[in-house]
């Protein structure tokens, strides 16, 4: 599957000479209209074709806020390929559109509060809760796989990086000059920065504020000290799930979509990609990028 690159014409990069474009991740889905989309597809694949190839397939669990698009993602992969799906909730938000799409598509969401959610890193919690799923499911422990807070692993980041060559063949060759993206947990911004070559600089939009995002990414990268990156840390808006009233608008699917007065917009969210594009058209706006460069943004999704 390959999601396609578009040129957008948006008067801001004209007026500052720049080449603009959109890597339109989130077409890239096997469920038009669901959650599995864009970088969810890259970094789920690895242990959904792993789980596949079992016999019996193992028990999948993993971890998320109660609008998060990894756990809404994971329960549709579980529907579509007969897999069990356990979901640790973090909050007391028992209900939304996101939580009950999920149980209709078949997972077991079990709520936990904030302190217990903060355990979730423990070996001592992690064996206690796989002993109960294997006890539920029948299933021996070694058949209850654990994926991470938004689905990153060392396969996953593979899969993501596979974006930039996909890009730099849309661009026919051409290394594009900044590449930009969004980023909740810093799994997807790790992959493309691990494959980037020169003079690629990426741009890192945090939906998030805190300094711990750069370390977080360090940590995933093959080579700590890679340095053709950058966070850019003025476009959270105070915060995860925090964004301009005037932005909200009414969506025809599940997950909140965004409207800014900007043409030519792709179908966005608040959460990550209209924080990424604003940030992005502000830039240009302030010319922070050189005339004459290639500008890439990547959509990863989040419209469903």
């Amino acid at each position: 599957m390959h999601s396609p690159l578009a040129p957008w014409n948006h008067p801001a990069a004209a007026a500052a000479g720049v080449r603009l474009y959109v890597k339109r991740d989130d077409l890239l889905t096997p469920a038009p209209g669901t959650a599995l989309q864009g970088n969810k597809v890259r970094k789920l694949g690895g242990i959904l074709t792993a789980a596949l190839e079992q016999r019996e397939p193992p028990v999948l669990a993993s971890f998320g806020g109660a609008y998060s698009n990894h756990l809404s993602a994971l329960a549709t992969a579980g529907r579509l390929f007969s897999i069990p799906i356990v979901l640790y909730v973090r909050g007391e938000e028992a209900d939304n559109a996101v939580l009950t799409r999920a149980r209709a598509d078949g997972a077991h969401l079990i709520p936990l509060s904030r302190t217990e959610y903060r355990m979730k890193g423990q070996a001592e919690w992690l064996a206690a809760r796989s002993s109960d799923l294997a006890q539920a499911y029948q299933r021996p422990a070694e058949q209850i796989w654990w994926l991470p807070e938004g689905g990153t692993t060392a396969e996953s980041a593979l899969q993501t990086g596979a974006l930039y060559p996909e890009i730099v063949n849309d661009l026919h060759g051409q290394v594009p000059d900044f590449l930009c993206l969004s980023a909740g947990t810093g799994g997807t911004a790790a992959g493309v920065i691990a494959a980037a070559q020169p003079p690629t600089r990426i741009e890192v939009f945090p939906a998030l504020k805190g300094d711990w995002m750069s370390a977080s990414i360090r940590a995933l990268l093959p080579n700590p000290d890679q340095g053709n990156w950058s966070l850019i840390t003025d476009y959270h808006f105070g915060g995860y799930g925090k964004f301009p009233e005037a932005w909200r608008m009414a969506s025809p699917g599940i997950a909140t979509r965004a409207a800014l007065p900007e043409p030519g917009l792709p179908p966005l969210e608040p959460i990550y990609t209209a924080k990424l594009f604003f940030g992005v058209l502000d830039r240009l706006r302030r010319r922070v990028y050189p005339a004459g460069s290639t500008v890439v943004i990547i959509h990863s999704g989040g419209i469903y």
